[in-house]
Parts: structure tokens; C-alpha cells; sequence
């Protein structure tokens, strides 16, 4: 019999998702005819439809489990995070949201004849499995921080740390430190301190990736050809001019950031491309989507006819937005993990614009600027000063040499490492 592997990306965003995305091919790249089967588990209607085509002709089933009302996620509003509210939902609650889950995984039975949990940021499927009789698998967790971490000190910046805070803080503390492995990523994605976190509070085995997930041969195993060249002309760019991508990384914190940024385009055309990802001002714009074909690999996007070099991004078969940034030249965006590691992958040097009250964000964004791989940008003035902040005196595109310097020195593809590690440590075990 085969290995049987589940693996749950958390509900905050789309970029951990992708990450799920690169490790389930990883593996049935690394693992072949010894993996039997791979289930993708989520919780959100949102994150089964983003996983339902992300894997053809693979042995890989997506499962929606039902019933999980309030799952560990950060709850936003326009600029940041909502910081109140996330502390009533993702701490307050998370007892609840656990046995939720618990009896959500009895009630399917996934987790029996399992060899190898992985969580994404789900500290309740740490539980379930390490109290489940029938679940045998090995826990490991693979991440770019600790929701006990995290959480805790966004409650203590905003003076919210009651003692009922404290109480499931700490709980969501005991399931985490249930997974017996960690892996996680490195600089500026995973900071110093979080790692440390990992070790020493809560006590476990941590190995960092030896560099970012992806880069262009996930490109090119989705669309064929030279991934710059094939990408560009499947979004509709027929020249040569540099392409900017903006994106708030699939949560809700732009969606309304960027609405005078787009205005000035239409009434100011640049002279470069711009790729946007903002679902809310593609529908606003009434932008048409089509779909665009390369071999296999479809994107649907679409131009704003009041500024035909602004292309609206939309779904992607098959592959996730990570395959696009074979196309970029700068990226502008909140320094979300998901993000970041994307465009580490394939060197596009990074504006970001800090995301108030996040605190693990906030962490990436320094560590980023600290290691030369961005421009760090703050919120207001980003609001304020918009395309200035991304365009020379006359008008061109910014080049940020030195970021696409220090980002190429960060290896990529570190995602067939952690399958051939996960795979390892399935067998040591079984």
C-alpha cells in the first residue's frame, strides 16, 4: 500500500494555499508510484473552488470539511488588520472552532489509515490527529509563523490580552506544539524570531528550507516554452515594455486601496504594463475576463478599455498567480509571505506597502528591507502619492537593481527538498 498524505492550508488568504499547492506537486513529483493519495483539506467554500483545478491527472482529492464556523484567520478591513474582532474570532473562539473540527474529521474519516499530516497554519488538525485513536500519522507543520505567536502579540499591542485570551492563547500554544516537526522558510520570509519561537517556546524540531518556494520551472512545467516570453504574451503584452504587478495578495486589505491609483491610469495611460489583482475593481471597472490558453495552462484576464495597458487578473487553471511572475519586472504589495516568496522566486524586486497592525506582515516587510530585497513604502503615503511612488521623473517604470541583485543570492525550488524530507521522515516512521 501506498503513502496517504493530508495536508490543510489555513483560511487566511490565498498565499498559503499556493504554498500547498507547490508541496502537493512536490511530492507526487518525488514520491511517484509510493504515493497512493494526497488530500488537500480546507474549510471555506472560498479555498475549495481555489484547489478544485489546481491538480489534474493527479492523485489528489480536495476535501471541504463541513460545519467549521469560525476557523484561525485574521480578519480585515481596508488598510489592516481588524485586530479586535480577529482576537473575538480566531482566539476567542478557537476552542469551538477545534471541536469543530474534530468532529468535522471523525465525520469524514480522513484521518484514519493517514501516514503523514501536514498543517499549514491549522493548529485544531494537530489536535485531532494527535488525539484521534486511529490516526497513526506523523504531525509536521510547515509555515511562516505561529498563530499563538502571532496572535498573541497583535492581542498585547492592542491591550486586548484578558485572562480568557490567555486561557485559549494557550491552548492554541499546547496544539501547535503537538506537531513533531517544523519546516519552515527562510529570511526575510521567516524571521530569526519567529524560529525561535518554534525552538524555544514551544519546544520543537525546526528545519529551515534552503531557500523559496517555486521559480520558473513551475512556469515552464505549466505553459511550456520560455516562462517570461510565454507569460507575457498569454496575458495580451506585445511589447517590451516593463510590467508592474499589483496585488493585495487575496485578502480584502486593498480592496479599495486602489481605486484612485487605477483612476490615474485611465486618465494618465503609463507607458509600462500593469497587472492587477483586485477582484473588487475588476467587477467594479466591469472589466470582461477571457480565458487565455498556452498548451494546458488557462489565465483568465482582462484589459480596462479606458486604459488598455491595465490587465485585470483572474483565476488560474491549473497552476496559482505564482506562475506569472515569470513575467513581472516589479511587484507592489503588502508584504505577506505568499507574496513575497513569489517574487523572490523569480527575482522581481518588491515595493511594499506596510499593512498597520499585522504584525507578523509588518516582520516580513523590515527583514525584507533589511536584507535589500525591497522598497519599503508606508500606508498613507502609498495612499497619498500612488504611481509617484513607482515611476521615475519621466514617467518610466522604477528598476530596483540591487533588490534583483540580493533576491537572485536566495535559492529557489525548495519545495522538492521538503517533499524529499517529508518523504523520508513518512517512511522512517511507518
Amino acid at each position: 500500500m501506498g503513502l496517504r498524505l493530508l495536508i490543510a492550508p489555513n483560511e487566511d488568504g490565498l498565499g498559503t494555499s499556493a504554498w500547498a499547492v507547490r508541496l502537493v506537486k512536490a511530492l507526487v513529483r518525488a514520491g511517484g508510484e509510493r504515493i497512493e493519495r494526497i488530500l488537500v483539506v480546507v474549510a471555506s467554500t472560498r479555498l475549495a473552488d481555489f484547489h478544485a483545478d489546481k491538480y489534474p491527472g493527479l492523485p489528489v482529492e480536495v476535501r471541504r470539511l463541513e460545519n467549521i464556523s469560525c476557523p484561525v484567520r485574521l480578519i480585515k478591513r481596508a488598510g489592516g488588520v481588524d485586530v479586535p474582532a480577529t482576537i473575538e474570532t480566531a482566539v476567542l473562539g478557537y476552542e469551538d472552532s477545534r471541536r469543530e473540527y474534530i468532529e468535522a474529521l471523525a465525520r469524514a474519516g480522513l484521518l484514519a489509515q493517514t501516514d503523514l499530516v501536514v498543517d499549514l497554519g491549522v493548529p485544531q488538525l494537530l489536535h485531532a490527529a494527535a488525539h484521534s485513536e486511529r490516526c497513526r500519522a506523523l504531525r509536521v507543520t510547515f509555515s511562516d509563523h505561529a498563530w499563538s505567536d502571532t496572535l498573541a502579540r497583535m492581542a498585547a499591542s492592542a491591550g486586548l490580552l484578558a485572562a480568557e485570551v490567555e486561557r485559549q492563547l494557550g491552548s492554541m500554544r499546547t496544539d501547535e506544539a503537538l506537531a513533531e516537526r517544523v519546516f519552515t522558510l527562510p529570511e526575510p520570509i521567516t524571521p530569526h524570531r519567529v524560529e525561535r519561537y518554534w525552538r524555544q517556546t514551544l519546544g520543537l524540531p525546526v528545519e529551515r528550507l534552503p531557500g523559496v518556494l517555486g521559480g520558473p520551472q513551475a512556469t515552464r512545467a505549466w505553459a511550456g516554452g520560455e516562462p517570461r516570453a510565454t507569460v507575457r504574451r498569454m496575458l495580451g503584452i506585445d511589447d517590451d515594455a516593463p510590467v508592474l504587478h499589483l496585488t493585495g495578495g487575496g485578502t480584502t486589505v486593498w480592496d479599495d486601496a486602489l481605486s484612485e491609483l487605477l483612476d490615474d491610469y485611465r486618465a494618465r495611460p503609463p507607458r509600462y504594463w500593469v497587472v492587477v489583482f483586485n477582484p473588487i475593481e475588476a467587477e467594479k471597472r466591469e472589466i470582461r475576463m477571457a480565458w487565455k490558453q498556452s498548451c494546458e495552462a488557462q489565465v483568465a484576464c482582462g484589459s480596462d478599455p479606458a486604459a488598455p495597458r491595465v490587465i485585470f487578473l483572474g483565476d488560474v487553471r491549473g497552476e496559482t498567480h505564482h506562475a506569472l511572475y515569470a513575467g513581472f519586472d516589479l511587484v507592489c504589495t503588502r508584504a505577506g509571505g505568499g507574496a513575497v516568496n513569489d517574487a523572490l522566486a523569480f527575482r522581481v524586486p518588491l515595493v511594499l506597502v506596510e499593512e498597520p497592525e499585522h504584525v507578523q506582515v509588518e516582520e516580513i516587510r523590515r527583514s525584507a528591507e533589511r536584507l535589500g530585497l525591497c522598497r519599503s513604502v508606508a500606508w498613507e503615503e502609498f495612499r497619498r502619492q500612488g504611481r509617484a511612488l513607482l515611476e521615475d521623473e519621466r514617467g518610466d517604470l522604477i528598476r530596483l537593481p540591487e533588490a534583483a541583485a540580493a533576491a537572485a543570492r536566495i535559492p529557489r525550488h525548495a519545495e522538492d527538498h521538503l517533499a524529499r524530507r517529508l518523504l523520508e521522515l513518512a517512511r522512517e516512521t511507518g
